[in-house]
């Protein structure tokens, strides 16, 4: 399937996150447009103050109450406020390539989402600045720089709770999903999309019990990862990848949790990236600890399991190996 078509299937199934997010981008837009230009007393003035970009996002009567009693800015406050409009505006114009990072061959996957979220961050830092301003509390020295990127590490609670989401297209030899763990928080959403060969387990270390992981080939449809209400992570991967998905509301017990999981016919041992195959080895390792039902007498329960520890056996003497 072209990359392209991947892309789209990834951002419809962020889509609800997309759209929280450009509400609430709006939202703060619409209160920055009154606090600079909202001088009449009635609503009818309000509305022509706003636009047309409001109609049908805003209730005039009750912003016209706000403006009336808070659309008085300090000279001070002014500009950084026009600042903050800018850079809404510059978000809002970016439209669906705000969320969509194409991460560069070789570059560093954890890095590369940091910089995009801090980007994003522009949105909550913007909000940060005008709420400073209605309550006359922006000062030069102290909030000049609120517009350079708001990284994720300084937002909020709410604020991440507010997250887009991101669709994050990288090559197979790139994706080290691990790096991307301190974003999954507070209902982030990620989506992968991985160009070439890949190893075939890349999510298993991101199984924990409240996120929603779900590796899915090529065609793999994501309807339970938009679905799933909280923080999710997914990637189409190549078709000789582990299909599995890990849904925290399915059980009570990990291997519950495992609503899918299906094996490729044959896993081939080659390194990827700086990947080795014993290091696959040890993700598929987890897979199969994680997810395999136990019985009784100590065995593997399933199929898939004893074809992944036959494989396993074969990787002894690797370690190390090119």
């Amino acid at each position: 399937m072209p990359s392209e078509q991947r892309i789209g299937i990834a951002l419809e199934a962020i889509r609800p996150n997309r759209e929280r997010f450009l509400s609430a981008v709006s939202t703060t837009t619409e209160e920055i447009r009154g606090l600079l230009h909202g001088t009449g007393e009635t609503a009818d003035d309000q509305t022509v103050s706003l636009g047309q970009f409001a109609s049908g996002h805003v209730d005039v009567e009750r912003f016209a109450a706000f403006t009336r009693s808070d659309s008085r800015l300090t000279p001070e406050a002014s500009e950084p406020v026009r600042s903050a409009q800018r850079a809404l505006n510059d978000l809002l114009q970016m439209d669906e390539r705000l969320f969509v990072l194409e991460v560069e061959p070789g570059a560093n996957l954890g890095a590369e989402v940091d910089k995009r979220l801090a980007v994003i961050g522009d949105a909550f830092a913007a909000a940060h600045l005008v709420d400073l301003a209605k309550r006359g509390r922006y000062r030069e020295d102290q909030h000049a720089g609120l517009l350079d990127g708001l990284r994720y590490a300084g937002w909020s609670r709410a604020e991440r709770k507010l997250s887009p989401g991101l669709v994050v297209a990288v090559d197979g030899a790139d994706f080290a999903a691990a790096q991307v763990a301190p974003y999954l928080d507070e209902g982030m959403k990620l989506v992968f999309v991985v160009r070439g060969d890949a190893p075939a387990a890349a999510l298993s270390r991101l199984v924990t019990p409240g996120v929603f992981v779900q590796q899915a080939r090529e065609n793999g449809s994501l309807e339970a990862f938009t679905a799933f209400d909280g923080t999710a992570v997914a990637a189409l991967l190549p078709n000789d990848a582990v299909e599995f998905a890990h849904d925290p509301l399915a059980g009570d017990t990990t291997y519950e949790r495992f609503t899918t999981l299906d094996f490729p016919r044959e896993i081939r041992k080659r390194s990827i990236g700086g990947v080795s195959p014993a290091q696959q080895a040890e993700d598929l390792a987890l897979l199969e600890a994680l997810a395999v039902v136990p019985v009784p007498d100590g065995e593997s329960a399933s199929d898939p399991a004893g074809k992944l520890s036959a494989w396993l056996l074969n990787q002894t003497n690797l370690v190390g190996e090119k």
